[in-house]
């Protein structure tokens, strides 16, 4: 049965779309004809849960099924076990320059033995897909590549480097299904080594070698420190993998749920979607989540003895993000909320003091209410500027223009900001004395000839640093000072 395999350059490395076609290009270029490929169902596919993912000799994935072809090689996959299935195809042609061509050599290969599972949770709390990480369908790929098969003399380096691979893979998981197979696995090393005599020397030392690390890595998931670092470890690659993927989990949890982004969204949905997600952890056996407890000292040894399966770790795992990352936003928005009250009292500009309305407008339309530095922490944005204008000459423009950039950058200000919507905010605020409009425009127009000259004179290097890092001379004296006192509680 003969199909397509697309969507090979989203597979490869590269910082932009021309990057990853070139490098797509290249794979495929390269790529010898016939080459062995191996097929995966990916039930929890965000776009499809049709899709079936396409993998080469190094386990990495290089693209998918055509979607025009996935009902049909569907049918090689038994529906009782489609996700657990490996299917065996074969590369036959390229189409084009990141097109490849192929044919199922022998459906239903690798398929491991069944194994009744009944779950022992209640059913997910989320009506959207929590995609497994690409590790993980990498463990299960190797693991079903691994296990079914009988392997011959000849087949010994390829045992060799699957058990290797799997080697480096495992320690990213708890999962007690990963924790059974490892034992497996390493069974079923022994007995190769045992039951087949003809082998060199040189690969015997090589499976007694791989025989020790895995015995030492089956001891290690047994002892409670690694369990726990592991289990930290995961929940860490886990909020990444849901925090940054385009159409992440994390995305998908707001829109649905929220229905804005988190940081929008307001105290009460806040509170409720807690209460909802913690209930639901209160009924997950054995009492681990009781009171809302998430230690997860106590939490990782009772997961373990519930021998639960992958989706139902997922579903733990995800919703104690969840529930953490909601408790998290629910703390910014009482911190918030008390510090613009304090802000307000001290702050309040007296009624004495002449402020045209349109400055006292450009208060709300330019100043974020706070802002958060790297260590979380959370700062208002109007006392910051305050502070900051007081290290700086206010007479000066190209100063000015310099609190202007930070404030941007810090986002204390939003992005987009007109220099003179800035002055006119740091008058509402009563930072500078008001005179006349002509004043506002003159120092407007010296503060932006000032900023194009920063934006050229910044240094030709790449940096994950403030912009005023990236100025030079002076100027980036003048801006570190500015830096922190925006940052900073005292000069």
């Amino acid at each position: 049965m003969n199909f397509e395999i697309t969507a090979i350059r989203y597979q490869m490395p590269g910082k932009n779309f021309e990057e990853k076609t070139k490098n797509a290009k290249d794979f495929v270029a390269q790529l010898p004809i016939p080459s062995m490929v191996y097929l995966k169902r990916e039930p929890d596919n965000v776009y499809s849960s049709n899709a079936i993912a396409v993998y080469y000799q190094n386990y990495n994935k290089i693209g998918y099924i055509s979607e025009n072809y996935t009902k049909e090689i569907q049918r090689v996959f038994p529906p009782e076990l489609s996700s657990t299935t490996i299917v065996k195809a074969k590369v036959i042609g390229k189409i084009g320059n990141i097109t490849l061509t192929a044919d199922v050599d022998t459906p239903k290969e690798c398929l491991l033995a069944p194994e009744p599972y009944k779950r022992r949770i209640a059913p997910s709390p989320f009506d959207i897909s929590m995609p497994f990480m690409e590790e993980e369908n990498k463990i299960e790929l190797v693991t079903n590549l691994l296990l079914p098969r009988d392997f011959n003399d000849k087949d010994a380096e390829e045992l060799i480097n699957l058990s290797e691979y799997y080697y480096t893979q495992i320690p990213l998981t708890l999962c007690d299904v990963d924790c059974k197979n490892t034992s497996r696995i390493l069974n079923k090393l022994k007995d190769f080594t045992n039951n087949h005599p003809a082998i060199s020397s040189s690969t015997k030392k090589k499976l007694e070698n791989l025989c020790h690390k895995i015995q030492n890595l089956v001891a290690n998931i047994h002892r409670e420190e690694d369990r726990n670092k592991i289990y930290e470890n995961h929940l860490v690659r886990m909020k990444k993998f849901f925090s940054n993927e385009k159409d992440g989990f994390f995305k998908r949890y707001d829109d649905n749920y929220l229905k804005v982004p988190m940081g929008l969204a307001k105290t009460e949905v806040i509170e409720s979607e807690i209460n909802r997600l913690t209930a639901w952890l209160d009924k997950v056996p054995r009492g681990i989540f009781h009171s809302h407890n998430l230690k997860k000292k106590d939490i990782v040894p009772q997961m373990r003895y519930l021998h639960l399966s992958r989706r139902e770790m997922y579903d733990i795992m995800g919703t104690e993000l969840v529930v953490l990352r909601l408790k998290e936003q629910l703390y910014q928005n009482e911190l918030i909320k008390n510090l613009e009250s304090y802000s307000e009292q001290q702050n309040a500009v007296p009624d004495e003091v002449c402020i045209p309305d349109d400055c006292r407008d450009a208060i709300n339309k330019v100043m974020t209410p706070s802002f958060t530095l790297p260590n979380k922490v959370v700062k208002i944005s109007r006392n910051q500027i305050v502070k900051a204008a007081y290290v700086i000459d206010l007479t000066a423009n190209v100063q000015v223009a310099m609190l202007m950039a930070i404030s941007i950058d810090v986002e204390a200000i939003r992005s987009g900001t007109k220099c003179i919507d800035f002055i006119r905010a740091l008058i509402g605020i009563g930072v500078l004395k008001y005179s006349d409009d002509k004043a506002i425009k003159n120092m407007s127009d010296g503060m932006n000839k000032k900023l194009k000259t920063l934006k050229r004179n910044k240094e030709h290097v790449s940096s994950n640093h403030p912009d005023y890092l990236l100025w030079k001379d002076k100027d980036k004296e003048i801006g570190k000072e500015i830096y922190k006192a925006m940052t900073t509680e005292e000069l």
